[in-house]
């Protein structure tokens, strides 16, 4: 009834793309990893180890592109999506640490969802750098963190966001509400010294 070669093609091709996806999905964890090591190393001032982090990010993002990419088919694995989404959080987060305009990563293929959830996260991200100065005294950063997550905000307020990137524009938003927070609590801790 059905032509066996044609059964024996089905059979050897998901055999393949299972091999395949298995593989990136190891490398897309390399990546994720790599990206996280970067934040970290931001947070710590650490530009050296943040540096080679993402250079290593980067290099299995081309060795995954090079490999993997022919009809897009990284667009669809979503483990490679979320090493992405990492990915730009940890370049946007070093852009915004070196006092940078926030822009275009000039590397590889990256969609508006990664961009979106990279842009998102950036701002929990400087919550904690937040807290790490206020604890220090340091209070002159806080508020372009708070004008930069109040510009996200902003932005996404006028895309159609389903799914993820909705979630992700909460999360935005109640980073908003923390960054007001703390800049509340150091109005108050100074209007308690005069």
């Amino acid at each position: 009834m059905i032509n066996k070669v044609f059964l024996k093609k089905i059979a050897s091709d998901l055999k393949s793309f299972q091999k395949e996806r298995g593989f990136i999905i190891n490398k897309s964890r390399e990546v994720l990893q790599a990206s996280k090591e970067a934040i970290f190393a931001f947070h710590r001032d650490d530009l050296k180890k943040a540096t080679a982090s993402i250079a290593r990010a980067e290099s299995v993002l081309k060795e995954l592109s090079k490999n993997y990419d022919k009809g897009n088919r990284l667009r669809f694995e979503g483990s490679y999506k979320a090493a992405v989404e990492e990915y730009v959080e940890a370049k946007l987060f070093g852009q915004m640490m070196a006092g940078k305009k926030i822009d275009a990563i000039k590397f590889g293929n990256i969609g508006p969802e990664e961009y979106i959830g990279g842009l998102a996260d950036v701002t929990g991200e400087l919550v904690r750098q937040a807290v790490l100065q206020s604890t220090k005294g340091n209070y002159k950063n806080i508020r372009v963190y708070r004008d930069f997550t109040e510009e996200t905000v902003g932005f996404m307020m006028n895309l159609y966001m389903t799914g993820h990137s909705r979630q992700k524009f909460d999360e935005v938003k109640r980073n908003l509400k923390r960054l007001e927070g703390i800049l509340y609590d150091i109005s108050i801790r100074q209007l308690d010294k005069k």
